[in-house]
């Protein structure tokens, strides 16, 4: 419902325990957007610093059980360490496992929902060439890694009933993947889906339709699966304004399909300014689909998306600028921008899954936390 109220507004179609003396102090501070992009506002509750000597690649928050009780806890990612922090009283936070890698960087963080005490990470280069969870030993003395995938490996996510899905390999021989885990976190059995004969950018789980995954393609494709049976149900053609577009999130409602995409590669024009996010809607049975909004950056705001991720109906991105903007998706406009601090560019962004909490990181290891209301 809520995408169906922005369709109202359519515009015109376009480790180990550590001891106390490394536990993270709490800064405390207000940081407004600017007036004319009320009412969203960023208030810093939270910072931590990575000590790692790595460059910082990803942020999220998980939950983990710790001594009994599960914790809403911060994973960070620098190139070759990857962090476990649990929270403290008044917003402090402590280092309470560490996994480290000797070869190959960490690409970014890859959630798996409804485990708990697993976590997934990309490694490679320029291009992922593992997978591979992180755990601890049934004690939670000592640190695991277990390799679940390797290869040419060009998309990987998280989804629901605790499975993991990729997709790997070339044109000719690419395969679509589904991991399933077990509730201890052991791998518990393998699906394989009908490959669409395109190379595959991202996935997205479709709320509202239970068992259906899409993904986009190099081709501006919006391709379709039944979890099920694995059978590939629709390839649908997004148009050609954007190319490379990035799929986010999606949704249906009432036998429609509203997606997400992002526009990495998209151009400032001087009629839209500086285009973000994407809202479209695409009917499934006709296979059309017609632009519902176009999120650009507010007048005197340069940059491109880098990397940015949406949940519910707010949207934040880095831009190429260094800059964090945020967008509600329904009212259709930025509602706050969090430019660099202390002369560091924003690196990433994540949202917190449970609270309408911001993860920001620099590559310098700083990571922010902020509330948004």
């Amino acid at each position: 419902m809520l995408f169906l109220l922005a369709a109202g507004q359519m515009e015109e179609p376009p480790g180990k325990p550590l001891s106390c003396e490394e536990k993270e102090k709490t800064e405390i501070a207000d940081v407004p957007a600017c007036d004319s992009l009320n009412p969203g506002t960023l208030q810093l509750v939270s910072k931590l610093k990575n000590p790692s000597g790595s460059c910082s690649v990803d942020v999220s928050a998980m939950w983990w059980e710790i001594a009994g009780f599960k914790e809403r806890c911060i994973i960070t990612a620098c190139e070759y360490v990857v962090s476990l922090w649990k929270p403290l009283d008044t917003w402090q936070w402590e280092k309470i496992y560490s996994w480290h890698f000797a070869e190959v960087p960490v690409l970014q963080i890859v959630l798996v929902p409804d485990v708990c005490n697993l976590v997934c990470v990309a490694l490679g280069n320029l291009e992922i060439r593992e997978i591979r969870a992180l755990l601890c030993s049934p004690d939670g003395k000592s640190e695991k890694q277990v390799l679940l995938s390797s290869g040419n490996i060009k998309a990987v996510l998280g989804l629901t009933k605790r499975r993991l899905v990729s997709s790997s390999g070339t044109l000719c021989d690419q395969q679509v993947e589904i991991m399933t885990f077990a509730e201890d976190g052991g791998s518990k059995e393998k699906q394989f889906l009908m490959h669409p004969e395109e190379t595959i950018l991202t996935f997205a789980e479709v709320q509202g339709m239970q068992e259906a995954l899409l993904g986009t393609t190099v081709m501006n494709n919006i391709v379709i699966w039944n979890l099920k049976t694995g059978q590939l149900l629709k390839k649908m053609h997004i148009g050609d304004s954007y190319q490379a577009s990035v799929c986010h999130k999606a949704y249906s409602e009432m036998g429609l399909l509203f997606v997400v995409l992002s526009h990495p590669c998209a151009k400032e024009s001087k009629l839209l300014g500086s285009p973000v996010f994407q809202l479209i809607v695409i009917n499934p049975k006709t296979t059309l689909s017609v632009g519902v909004m176009l999120y650009c950056l507010p007048q005197g705001q340069a940059g491109r998306f880098l990397e940015g991720d949406v949940k519910d109906h707010f949207a934040a991105a880095v831009l190429t600028s260094g800059t964090i903007a945020i967008w509600d998706l329904l009212l259709g406009h930025c509602t706050a921008l969090l430019p660099p601090v202390s002369d560091q560019n924003w690196s990433f962004v994540k949202w917190s899954g449970a609270d309408s909490h911001l993860l920001a990181g620099q590559k310098d290891g700083n990571i922010f936390v902020y509330r948004y209301y």
